[in-house]
């Protein structure tokens, strides 16, 4: 069996006020191309589908549009889960009726996991799709007050599956968590607080093949056959040396094969470029790829003047510039300061303020309820 695995295409991003709408049909209809060139047995979304709970009108109609070509006229399964941002709901709407086309939407996690059983000539594939739970959302589905981290949410999905799973069949596990130890991005809105986000690779390594989503560079999880496949393009710049495309997955009656991943090229890149900013716009004549969004990152010792517009001048799609030099280093300091509160836990941050107000810790209960609330706000937000 030939499974394509992709993740994370988060339709309707935009990345500093710049809708990528343009660029995600770009690189859907070359995973299109791809798909009608050498059809799959599967085609594997693994979560975070759109980038936003409430997802905007165009990116709608571009998941519309590459369902009704790959699922309706190419007639390829479709397997979908919802990410953490994702809204779970939202995304099953008519997935009863989709179903009928092969379509497998699965937002909305329940007790029973139902597999979804392809077939080639070795026989039935048990595919079991995960959708994003939090675990304050678990707690309420299993009634049990001792699931606290992602990690025992897993290991209670996984053992149930387990449990059911006819032993001489073979099984893929479609998630969307992060696994220890995995390279992260900037582009990835954390799961949850604290460490309690983290699950172990070992707990996933009975099936014979694992999809997952969530980090956004392609790489392995733990084992061969335990894989990431990343965004399909991206999304910040501290992605610029990631290789973006999809994981093709080959299974053969035993289990799992190999796997090999397939390069899609960007209709616009995303790029660093590094210098005095006089040189930069001179080799910027040189350039063919002046449409690319790029990071200036300067190394001017004086101050400039709208240096943002000159950039833009030659390269329109230009979105942030850093500065190196000691003479700007307050505004470096500044904005690196920002971006590093921004991926501070929450918690930890009311931890520091309620110890400065109040001069005394939070103990081991309060600890826990501000992270049940934190957990649960996390939850509504996405």
């Amino acid at each position: 069996m030939r499974i394509i695995h992709t993740a994370d295409w988060h339709l309707g991003r935009i990345l500093h006020n710049v809708s990528l709408l343009e660029d995600q049909r770009h690189i859907l209809e070359q995973l299109r191309a791809e798909i009608e060139l050498n059809p799959p047995d599967a085609l594997i979304i693994a979560g975070d589908i759109y980038d936003k709970a409430i997802p905007s009108e165009g990116a709608v109609r571009l998941l519309e549009e590459f369902i009704n070509h790959v699922g309706g006229h190419l007639n390829v399964p479709i397997i979908m889960i919802s990410g953490n941002h994702d809204s779970g709901p939202r995304l099953s709407f008519a997935s009863t009726l989709l179903e009928k086309a092969k379509v497998h939407i699965i937002g909305k996690a329940s007790v029973d996991i139902l597999p979804i059983i392809l077939s080639d000539t070795d026989g039935g594939v048990y595919f079991y799709p995960l959708p994003y739970l939090s675990p304050i959302a678990a707690r309420s589905l299993y009634q049990d007050s001792e699931i606290l981290t992602h990690q025992d949410v897993i290991t209670r999905q996984v053992r149930g599956i387990i449990e059911q799973h006819p032993k001489d069949k073979r099984s893929v596990l479609i998630i969307h968590e992060f696994v220890i130890g995995g390279e992260v991005s900037d582009s990835e809105r954390q799961l949850s607080v604290g460490g309690t986000s983290h699950i172990e690779a070992n707990i996933l390594s009975q099936f014979d093949y694992v999809a997952m989503g969530h980090l956004h560079q392609a790489q392995r999880a733990g084992y061969e056959h335990v894989r990431y496949s990343g965004s399909l393009l991206k999304y910040s710049f501290s992605e610029v040396k990631h290789n973006k495309g999809i994981t093709e997955v080959m299974l053969d009656a035993q289990g799992f094969v190999s796997s090999q991943h397939i390069a899609l090229t960007p209709i616009r890149d995303m790029r660093i470029v590094k210098g005095k900013l006089t040189e930069i716009l001179e080799q910027a004549y040189l350039d063919s790829r002046r449409e690319d969004f790029i990071r200036a990152e300067l190394e001017d010792t004086e101050g400039l003047h709208e240096p943002m517009r000159r950039l833009k001048e030659m390269y329109p799609n230009a979105l942030e510039i850093k500065y190196l030099s000691k003479a700007n280093q307050n505004a470096a300091q500044t904005e690196t300061s920002f971006q590093e509160l921004q991926k501070q836990d929450i918690s930890a941050l009311f931890a520091e303020f309620y110890q400065h107000i109040c001069t005394e810790e939070l103990n081991a209960e309060q600890h826990k309820l501000v992270a049940d609330v934190v957990e649960q706000l996390t939850s509504v937000s996405h």
